[in-house]
């Protein structure tokens, strides 16, 4: 099983590398055969890769991993360790602090996940920047993730969208706010690098020369369905909100890919 698919590897029509990291939904027999009965793997970034198939279409180079962030999350420091999901690579709880697995993991169960499913990512998507960097003087990361609500008990109304680029340190204020200005004119409430400020993808990636990394993340309610979502794993959509949401990023991205041409 391949732990991630590439789209067009080989165009070079834009400056443009788009990674979807958590939108992977399989899980290996060895993690399976370990995991708690009634554990719910929540908090995927469910559908993402059918919400932005658009950008497939209109050539934009895309890695979409396979493999379910519980597994491994590239989007976390490789030497992280803790049991909350926000401090390790490998989750041994999901996101809501409810444990996964009856015993915990072995130090050899993670260092093959790492190997199998960690390191690959992040390799493709490095070559998929270095060959871009051959043919454009700056490169622009996209991170894509949707969430369901604010972490960490913070009680501030979520906004439709957050953008996080580190405080403008792994991207440009000018790259977020062409982000801001097409979202809000679009009529989407935005959140600037609260309270996700960009994880490791876009800290990493952003601290390279001539890359710009910003990590986009979509609220469940703007695209999956209109109600507060619990610990739950997801398998349907409502058809007419993700297909005018589509459509409507699909005009924002458009604008954005031109400015950035």
């Amino acid at each position: 099983m391949n732990p991630f698919t590439i789209y067009n590897e080989e165009k070079n029509q834009y400056p443009v590398v788009v990674s979807l990291p958590h939108s992977g939904t399989w899980i290996p027999r060895e993690m399976r055969s370990r995991l708690r009965p009634e554990a719910v793997l929540a908090n995927t970034d469910w559908f993402l890769p059918e919400l932005y198939n658009f950008l497939i279409e209109k050539g934009c180079t895309v890695i979409e991993n396979q493999v379910n962030r519980y597994v491994v999350d590239p989007n976390r420091e490789s030497r992280m360790s803790g049991a909350d999901y926000q401090e390790t690579v490998v989750y041994q709880q999901n996101t809501f602090g409810n444990r996964l697995y009856a015993e915990s993991l072995p130090s050899k169960v993670i260092t093959e996940r790492l190997a199998n499913y960690y390191w690959p990512y992040h390799q493709a998507l490095q070559k998929l920047i270095d060959q871009k960097t051959q043919y454009f003087s700056k490169v622009y990361l996209f991170d894509l993730h949707s969430f369901a609500e604010y972490p960490n008990n913070d009680a501030t109304e979520p906004a439709d969208f957050v953008i996080g680029n580190q405080e403008d340190q792994t991207a440009s204020a000018d790259l977020r706010e062409l982000f801001t200005d097409s979202l809000e004119a679009a009529g989407y409430s935005v959140s600037n690098n609260h309270p996700f400020c960009g994880g490791f993808i876009t800290r990493h990636y952003g601290q390279q020369a001539e890359i710009e990394a910003l990590q986009l993340e979509i609220r469940y309610n703007q695209y999956i369905q209109q109600r507060s979502f619990g610990e739950e794993e997801l398998t349907a959509y409502d058809p007419e909100l993700f297909s005018t949401t589509q459509e409507k990023l699909k005009t924002i991205f458009e604008t954005i890919l031109v400015e950035l041409s």
